[in-house]
């Protein structure tokens, strides 16, 4: 059994078995209209809100980079707040394209014949919205459809320099925290990461 810390090296080390670089996720908070990234992947406080974010990667096989978010409400009243994900290669293609498959409720990341399947869920609940934005939006308000309410500008498709971005709703209870779950399947059929995407739906456990 590895330590924690090879864990979060193995993590930080995942190459993808083509040449094109790996897939970079970025976890964030949305709260009464403003957003948060957790830059270091690792925790956050924010203390206007009351609330502390802890971050988990855990190793489920050998081609799943898959994350757990545990948000915490220190405060005395109810929180509405949103779970983001951001995905991007760590280095922009020409060849990349993302897009979001609505059909089966994810988002692809595709890179010649090298794929990535990106998804998540919170508390049971699955992805509520999905996007796909140029690189150069990640910190600016054109994320959204409007700023301050919470809605992801859809955009279904990107090519190069672009991102993905999906959130999940949580309402935390004072003093309760809420676990978001996301992952990042890497293969190169669409049926095999599809097989192991349902796996970790209804299973929290390892891949033998």
């Amino acid at each position: 059994m590895k330590s924690e810390a090879y864990l979060n090296t193995d993590y930080q080390c995942i190459q993808k078995e083509a040449t094109v670089g790996r897939l970079i996720g970025t976890p964030g908070i949305w709260i009464d209209g403003k957003t948060y990234w957790i830059q270091n992947g690792y925790e956050k406080l924010i203390p206007d809100h009351s609330i502390s974010v802890h971050i988990k990667h855990l190793s489920k096989h050998s081609k799943i980079q898959y994350s757990e978010i545990y948000v915490r409400n220190h405060s005395s009243v109810t929180k509405q707040l949103k779970i983001l994900m951001l995905n991007h290669y760590t280095k922009p293609f020409k060849e990349h394209l993302a897009f979001v498959s609505p059909t089966d409720n994810v988002i692809f990341h595709s890179v010649d014949q090298d794929l990535f399947l990106v998804n998540g869920e919170c508390n049971g609940y699955k992805m509520e919205q999905r996007t796909i934005q140029p690189f150069w939006n990640i910190h600016t308000e054109h994320i959204w459809s409007k700023h301050g309410t919470g809605i992801l500008k859809y955009q279904p498709m990107g090519k190069g320099a672009s991102v993905s971005i999906f959130s999940l709703n949580a309402e935390i209870n004072p003093h309760s925290s809420a676990i978001g779950r996301a992952w990042a399947i890497h293969g190169k059929e669409k049926q095999d990461v599809m097989a192991m995407n349902s796996y970790l739906i209804k299973n929290h456990t390892s891949i033998s």
